[in-house]
């Protein structure tokens, strides 16, 4: 049988990955690293053989185990995506024997290095915020909008040693981001709003939320754009914090909206947030919009997914959506210098910001601003134009012919990041520098043969 070319969703790039009628068990897999910079945990993807009901897989490199997971991401029954990390030197080469099996692995024999959770809220208001008994679901859905209240953290949040994310469960759908200050996982334990358990801060050094989200794109939020609502005076009518560009269309109305975490660890977390019956410029549409982020990783990998539910067609390459970086410190009254607004673009796709705002309005539990430092990168391809508001940087985008949409967003939190996390503190300069070089990464190529 001749070799198949895989290739690896790398940083978040993800490339098609070809299915193939492998019934052999075993694989020997080669791993390239194109770059020249060595790589650590570097994400690998692979598709499961088909002709066996497979359910685990043991990955070996130079004689070692590493720790692994199979996802089934359609919901068809069968695991079709065989996850990995791997550290890889500068044009370097890794040869894997993967071992795929009927039976059920033992998931819990690798350490956890990612984690997913989402939560029905206790509003039982004699209860401590310790002494809660949330309701943890994997799955939420509704067809009112009705439900980001009833949520703990107002939706699913997922981490790795290094990031957390929370998505919001409701018409803006916005990135909430965590900084973290040492390379740990802990929303478990403190469950997104750490200033309500000092103790454990004090303990295990936990960190906490760092932006004022807003009405804004946040961090690499899909949203629709209309620019015939364009108002030049926006700006002056609206106060800080509340402020909402007029062009910018929230994923509404809408018939159904869930959110599902697909896949917790330990390699790797998967969550979807899914809407049906969205209506935008005179269609009606579906969106599965999945986060992936895996272990190790500053990034998280986003997967826009747009279809018809109108029967007008199945051809949406031509609609236009936006993504992109609020500019942060951009509602910061208080301190205009302190807020120190920096932000790049380049017009291609990649855009970033960085800046210093409160992350809450709640200032007896949030005393204290926090820096933020934000970056997208979308292939090119996806691009129709640039929009520079005055809050955010957007980029125009437009779906493939499959309808897909395949971006990455990263971001850091420059105030907490100690030395086990970052090398040197973190700058606008040093900050925008990592954004052109992480921009430029290749992906891993993968050759599987029987």
């Amino acid at each position: 049988m001749k070799n198949k070319l895989f290739l690896a969703m790398l940083a978040g790039l993800n490339l098609p990955i070809a299915f193939t009628n492998i019934s052999a068990q075993t694989l020997t897999v080669t791993l390239s690293n194109p770059n020249k910079v060595a790589l650590a945990d570097a994400p690998i993807c692979i598709a499961v053989p088909e002709g066996a009901d497979y359910k685990s897989a043991k990955v070996m490199i130079d004689g070692k185990e590493i720790p692994c997971q199979m996802d089934d991401l359609d919901e068809d029954g069968r695991k079709e995506e065989l996850a990995f990390v791997v550290d890889i030197a500068r044009k370097g080469k890794l040869t894997a024997q993967i071992t795929f099996s009927t039976e059920e692995g033992n998931i819990g024999q690798y350490p956890k290095r990612t984690h997913a959770q989402m939560w029905f809220k206790d509003n039982d208001k004699s209860r401590s915020y310790t002494e809660k008994q949330h309701i943890a679901t994997d799955t939420v859905s509704e067809r009112v909008d009705n439900m980001y209240s009833k949520m703990m953290h107002h939706g699913p949040a997922f981490e790795n040693e290094k990031v957390a994310y929370r998505v919001y469960f409701d018409c803006k759908q916005s990135t909430d981001l965590y900084g973290k200050r040492v390379p740990q996982l802990e929303l478990a334990d403190g469950l997104w709003y750490s200033s309500e358990v000092p103790a454990l801060v004090k303990e295990r050094n936990f960190g906490d939320d760092i932006i004022l989200v807003g009405q804004t794109i946040s961090l690499g939020t899909l949203r629709g754009w209309d620019d015939s609502k364009d108002d030049p005076e926006y700006v002056k009518k609206q106060s800080a914090g509340k402020l909402m560009d007029p062009c910018m269309v929230m994923i509404k109305p809408f018939e159904y909206r869930q959110a599902h975490i697909m896949a917790k660890g330990p390699v790797r977390t998967v969550v979807d947030m899914n809407v049906e019956g969205w209506e935008y410029k005179g269609r009606k549409l579906n969106l599965k919009s999945r986060y992936i982020l895996y272990a190790g990783n500053r990034e998280c990998q986003i997967e826009q997914y747009v279809s018809s539910a109108d029967g007008k067609g199945e051809d949406l390459s031509a609609m236009e959506f936006v993504t992109g970086v609020m500019k942060v410190g951009i509602f910061n009254t208080d301190s205009v210098a302190l807020a120190g607004i920096h932000y790049m673009k380049d017009d291609k796709g990649l855009c970033a910001s960085y800046g210093k705002d409160w992350p809450d309005g709640n200032h007896k539990l949030y005393p204290q601003m926090s820096a933020a430092a934000l970056a997208v990168s979308i292939p090119t391809s996806y691009v129709t134009r640039t929009i520079d508001r005055k809050e955010q940087i957007l980029y125009g985008i437009h779906p493939d012919k499959q309808n897909k949409i395949a971006y990455r967003m990263a971001y850091c939190a420059p105030d907490k990041e100690g030395p086990q996390l970052t090398e040197k503190p973190w700058s606008p300069t040093s900050w925008f520098e990592w954004c052109k070089q992480w921009n430029k990464v290749k992906p891993i190529v993968v050759k599987v043969k029987k």
